[in-house]
Order: structure tokens, then sequence, then C-alpha cells
């Protein structure tokens, strides 16, 4: 059919497509919902994290404290040692006497029945030293409770460790010297090990203090050194740790394992060095004293308080976290919780220690009963 003359056609519409500044609009708009929920998402995630990590955390502290259940409440040692004289020395002092890791091992090892590996625990040699090839092995055996899904370093790592054991009060000086002499495939000495034998801080003022050629000949500084934290050495059979009833300041008020991302730095969780398996608050042993003992002094350039030492390194010994803000611990009375690093330094010591509250002598400052309040 033919159109005529007046027969009019209507003219093609185009659709207009979106300008520049309602595409820059859009843009924005999507912009600004993703930084409102991305941050959601990624506190959802934390948050999720953080759980699991208590959960973890939990579970080892349910293991140790049912160790100390069958070993009449003794905590675990964080590791065993045997004294070896030097050839050739009848009678040798402690600064001669090596510390062999023969048979040795630490906190971890010993509570493996009680995580439920049982499986693990049967492989260890313990005639065998913990850095033998076989034991070696053994401690790279990949143990999910043992670590924190916020530690890169430890989850979903053979061998990963991110939990500690409270081990108190410690003089660097002595556990740089015992890590120096593992380093150079050398037992310890005996007084290089971190014991509350051996750390010289007079706490009495009497002018003596424990450690040196002579350990005991400051027994009352000693006991209160014990005091400060819960897990200690084990030397043959005598462990020197305290035991759940002997926790004066309360079992509820006092740390027994902490979080610690630098923690597991020989790449098993088995190495009973204890930079590698306990939490310590370092101080300046030359500095100590009784009217100072609520909050003593610490060696230049460490802080043991939550997340202070984060940024560390591998083999820092004190607890640090990638939580946001907060460190995960547990207590000796089974329960576990987060502590924030903006915690007060004395309250984070009154709950590090096991007896720091204790009466001692005229000059002595005990440090103050924890109130439920206080953290």
């Amino acid at each position: 059919m033919h159109r005529g003359r007046g027969d009019s056609v209507a003219p093609l519409v185009r659709r207009a497509g979106f300008t520049l500044i309602e595409l820059l609009v859009v843009i924005s708009i999507i912009a600004t919902l993703m930084a409102l929920i991305l941050p959601a998402i990624q506190q959802a995630r934390e948050a999720a994290r953080r759980t699991q990590c208590l959960s973890n955390l939990r579970n080892v502290t349910i293991a140790v404290l049912a160790n100390a259940a069958k070993s009449r409440d003794k905590i675990p040692a964080y590791g065993r040692y045997i004294p070896i004289p030097p050839p050739g020395i009848a009678n040798p002092t402690p600064h001669q006497v090596e510390c062999s890791p023969l048979g040795g091992v630490n906190w971890v090892v010993t509570c493996l029945p009680e995580l439920d590996r049982q499986d693990v625990y049967d492989r260890w040699d313990f005639q065998a030293s913990p850095f033998s090839t076989a034991n070696n092995s053994v401690g790279r055996t990949g143990i999910e409770v043992l670590t924190c899904p916020d530690d890169e370093s430890a989850w979903q790592k053979d061998g990963g460790l991110s939990y500690v054991i409270n081990s108190g009060y410690a003089s660097m000086a002595n556990l740089m010297a015992y890590t120096g002499r593992i380093n150079s495939s050398q037992n310890p000495f005996e007084s290089q090990m971190h014991h509350y034998v051996n750390i010289p801080a007079d706490w009495d003022g009497d002018g003596a203090s424990p450690g040196g050629p002579a350990p005991g000949a400051d027994p009352d500084d000693e006991v209160i050194n014990k005091d400060t934290g819960v897990s200690w050495i084990q030397v043959r059979e005598d462990n020197f740790s305290h035991s759940l009833n002997s926790i004066f300041d309360g079992a509820s008020n006092t740390l027994l394992i902490a979080e610690n991302i630098n923690a597991g730095f020989a790449g098993v969780w088995s190495n009973p060095n204890p930079q590698n398996c306990t939490f310590v608050y370092p101080i300046d042993a030359s500095q100590a004293n009784g009217a100072n003992f609520p909050d003593p002094p610490v060696p230049y350039g460490f802080d043991g308080t939550p997340n202070a030492m984060r940024y560390g390194g591998e083999g820092t010994p004190c607890p640090s976290s990638n939580h946001p803000g907060v460190c995960c611990f547990s207590l000796c009375d089974g329960s576990a919780k987060t502590i924030s690093d903006t915690v007060d330094r004395r309250v984070y010591l009154q709950l590090l220690t096991s007896g720091g509250s204790r009466r001692r002598f005229t000059q002595f400052v005990p440090q103050d009963p924890l109130s439920g309040n206080d953290f």
C-alpha cells in the first residue's frame, strides 16, 4: 500500500542513556553502601573468629585442669628437665650443671591425652630429646584446638601453637641465656632455667636474692617469686608448679592460659623453651624490692601487659592477639574471657600472680585483692 503525500510518518525516538552525572551518583551510592556494609561484615567475621578462639582456649584449659586433677591438683609444669653434671666434676655448682631436655616435654605434650589426642601422645619418644627428628615430626602434627583462627602464623599450620601457660615474673637475662645455649646446641645451665629459684629479685631487702651459685640461699624471696605464676619447671620427678588448692588469690582471679600470636616460634607445639610455650611478665630483677612488688620495673624495651609486645617477633613470651583491642585469657577456675589491652597494669598483675595479695613482712607491699568489677 502506498502512502499518500499527506500521510505522516512518526519520527524515531531514541531512548536517552544515563548522563555522566547520574552514573557518578549511582557509583557513589554503591560505594557508600559498601562502606557501610563491609565493616559490619568484617566485624561479624571477627566476632566469629574470637568466639572460636575462646572455645579453643576453653577446651585447652579444661584439658590442663583435667590433667591437674589426675596429678593431685598439680598444674602441669611448663617443661621437664634432667640435670647432668659435667664429665670429671664431682661436686658441680649450679652454674656448671647442665639441664638436659633429654626425655623432656612441655605442658602441651603432658596434656595430649586430655586434649583427646592419645594417638599423638603414644607416638612421643620420652627417652629422646624433644628436638630429635622423630619428636620434632610428632610436634609438627596439626592440632586445631591449639590455635586461634586469627593467628596467621599458627592457624591450620603444622605444629601451630597460639596458647601459652602462666609462668609468672621472669628474668629476661635468664631467658635469653637459655635460648642462646639451645641455639648453640648445648644444654642450658641449671642457673639459666626459668625457675623461681633463679629470679634474682631481693623482695625482702636482706641483700641476698635467689639464683647464683647457691640456690636455696634466700627461700623467702623464692616463695614470693613462686607466687607470681602457676606453672613452673619440673626437674626429674619434682614438679614445682602450684597446686590448684594453693592459689592464694583464688582460682577465679588467677590467669592460667593466654593467647600469644608469637608462641610456637620453634615450629612445634612441643618445645619446652619458656619463650615457646609460656607467658611471663618481664621484670628488672636488679630494681625489684618489696615496695614495688605490685608494679615492678621492667627491663628497657619490654612490657608484659596484653598486646604491648604484639610486634616483638616470634618467641616474645607475652600475651598478644590479632583481635582488635583485646586478648583472650582463661582463668584457673576454667572460665575464658577477653581482657582489654588497655587494662590497668596493676589489675593485670593482680590477675597474673597466684599469691600477690599475700601479706609478707613489714617492708613488703602486697597487691590489693581484686574486686569483681576490676576487669
